[in-house]
């Protein structure tokens, strides 16, 4: 569903010829047919209010009521239901379009169906439908014509030309607000290009412009996630392209960001336990925040003094580090650890505690909290499945608090937003047949001498646990005919090891941009990692993802006050500071095809 809210916001050609139908016929795009003057009205101002799908009602009753303008009011009704997200009713709409349309009304449903197309995610077929076409040459049409082929071919994996379209687009637009918010566009899709690995290399003999935007996207995932290391990558592009349009439109405000980026204070105190029981952890992301640390110039970054908290009690090292003239905290890891020092903390000092606290517990106004909660990614997935149009399934997880945690908060969304879990069954942790469990809760029907059958109501399995849990799971659902229910993980489930994935093939799951991620900024991060601490075991990747955007998020609560948006893209996920001072995040999808994951 690509792009319907700028859709909606688009000066689109469409609505425009909707706006249009009601003034003179001169400056409508498409010739209006006649109708009641009352009814038009009455849709008009259904698609200035928003109410996209009352006006697609509207038009289709129009075209009930019009026989000889019938295709004009249909089509028009298929684009109202793709801005209103219903791509399924835009499909019917269109399919009662007569195939005389396509000669009375070619520019009209070519731009129609091409829409349609990249609402479902068909770029090939959104590309066809245009190339039915030439290239119109009034302004209205040609706005929305190459705006089409420039989404398309993003979508396509084909960025030069998805630039080429962007910047052809530029000639029909109306005004200096108009290209700019078009160049801005462009400027989020050449940088989601770069975060996908898509190819940008320029073409040989490439015009300029193309180009310096081509050659941009990797300094914008920079700019983003790393804007430690961004200032002399966004200078060197400058330089290769004094002129380019997107210094003076987008970038106007890229050093503006990176100077927020990198407003760290004087002194920093890093509250870890790095001896004692969750030692590996608290050295992971240690050695991750300090990987952050080292990415910035040496002659602007702050003291950093780093506190052991197992070695002595965490309230004496939270003093200790005041006392030592820290201007930030950051830590303590475990949930005890918070809890003992929150009390503590109310003052001007603000701190970044490395776990939640719980929900009945009141904090101070400067105590932030950062965590990597299974049951936040458990709502995650929640909220996935049902865009996903699966709203009814059922869940295995593990036994325990953690399980339980998972599993509650799964149930609670899905809940909230309509879907019903239908079953679920718990595990031991050394489980290694999941038979039974998987029989009980897809109530597996088992005749001799034919194939299993299992209740046709569940839509997907969610499960939660590790990898090994996860391979042990999905074999046994293929192995007991249910490996055609789709299956939804947590990211426990994911190991980065194309050899240990092949059991499970498909599974859909959200994490963290440093497992998942294909583009060259993360992965010159991931790598400077391991460089820097080979020995490392892979299985704390996480903790040092964690440990990077720690560092990362000090700016960002600092310049909260100062009114700098409270969002970042980091490596595990795009970061934003809520109202009760916690950092929530939002993870990218993939699923598991041939051992690797895929952006899905």
């Amino acid at each position: 569903m690509q792009g319907l809210a700028a859709i909606r916001r688009r000066p689109w050609f469409l609505l425009g010829a909707v706006l249009a139908l009601a003034a003179p016929a001169a400056c409508s795009l498409v010739q209006a047919p006649e109708s009641p003057v009352d009814q038009r009205t009455q849709v008009e101002r259904l698609v200035q209010g928003g109410r996209h799908a009352e006006a697609a009602q509207g038009y289709a009753e129009l075209a009930a009521a019009s026989p000889p303008d019938h295709d004009y009011y249909e089509l028009q009704s298929a684009d109202q239901w793709v801005a209103a997200g219903n791509p399924t009713a835009a499909q019917q709409a269109l399919a009662g379009v007569s195939a005389d349309a396509r000669t009375k009304l070619p520019i009209l449903r070519a731009l129609v169906a091409a829409e349609l197309a990249l609402a479902q995610n068909d770029a090939a077929r959104a590309l066809h439908e245009l190339a039915e076409i030439p290239a119109p040459t009034e302004a209205r049409e040609a706005q929305s014509y190459w705006s089409l082929r420039g989404k398309a071919a993003f979508l396509a994996g084909r960025p030069a030309e998805g630039v080429r379209a962007y910047v052809e687009r530029e000639r029909w637009l109306p005004d200096a607000a108009a290209i700019r918010a078009s160049r801005v566009e462009l400027y989020a899709k050449v940088r989601a290009a770069a975060e996908h690995g898509g190819p940008l290399t320029p073409p040989a003999k490439a015009d300029p412009i193309v180009s310096g935007w081509l050659q941009l996207g990797a300094v914008s995932v920079e700019l983003a996630r790393n804007p430690l290391h961004a200032s002399g990558d966004l200078a060197a592009w400058k330089q290769r392209f004094p002129d380019h349009p997107a210094i003076d439109s987008v970038l106007a405000g890229a050093q503006a960001e990176i100077s927020a980026g990198t407003a760290f204070p004087s002194e920093i105190a890093l509250l870890l336990p790095l001896s004692g029981r969750v030692e590996p952890y608290g050295v992971a992301v240690r050695d991750g925040f300090i990987a952050a640390y080292l990415e910035q110039d040496p002659a602007t970054r702050p003291h950093l003094r780093v506190y052991d908290v197992a070695a002595q009690p965490v309230a004496s090292a939270y003093s200790q580090a005041i006392s030592d003239g820290a201007n930030f905290v950051v830590g303590p890891l475990t949930k005890e650890d918070v809890a003992a020092i929150a009390p503590l903390t109310a003052g001007r000092v603000p701190v970044l505690a490395l776990n939640f606290l719980a929900d009945t517990t009141a904090s101070a106004r400067n105590l932030y909290q950062f965590a990597l909660l299974p049951e936040d990614e458990a709502r995650i997935v929640a909220r996935r499945v049902v865009a996903d149009g699966r709203s009814n399934g059922v869940a295995i997880v593990p036994e325990g608090e953690l399980g339980d945690r998972v599993s509650a908060a799964f149930a609670d969304e899905l809940a909230r937003l309509g879907g019903t879990l239908l079953a679920s069954q718990h595990y031991e942790a050394q489980r290694a047949d999941f038979s039974d469990l998987i029989k009980q809760v897809l109530q597996v029907h088992v005749v001799k001498g034919e194939p299993s059958t299992h209740r046709a109501d569940a839509q997907f399995v969610f499960i939660a646990g590790n990898a090994s849990a996860a391979r042990q799971i999905m074999s046994q659902l293929k192995f007991h005919y249910a490996g055609d229910v789709p299956v939804y993980a947590t990211s426990d489930s994911f190991e980065p090891d194309p050899n240990a994935n092949s059991d499970v093939d498909g599974m859909l799951f959200p994490d963290m941009p440093w497992m998942v991620s294909s583009d060259p900024v993360t992965a010159q991060i991931r790598d400077s990692v391991r460089s820097a601490w080979p020995a490392r075991t892979a299985r704390r990747d996480r903790y040092y993802a964690f440990g990077f955007d720690a560092y990362r998020l000090v700016p960002l609560i600092r310049g909260r006050a100062a009114g700098s948006e409270a969002a970042i893209d980091g490596v595990t996920g795009r970061l934003r500071l809520d109202d009760h001072n916690r950092i929530r995040r939002d993870l990218e999808w993939a699923q598991i095809k041939n051992g690797i994951p895929i952006d899905y």
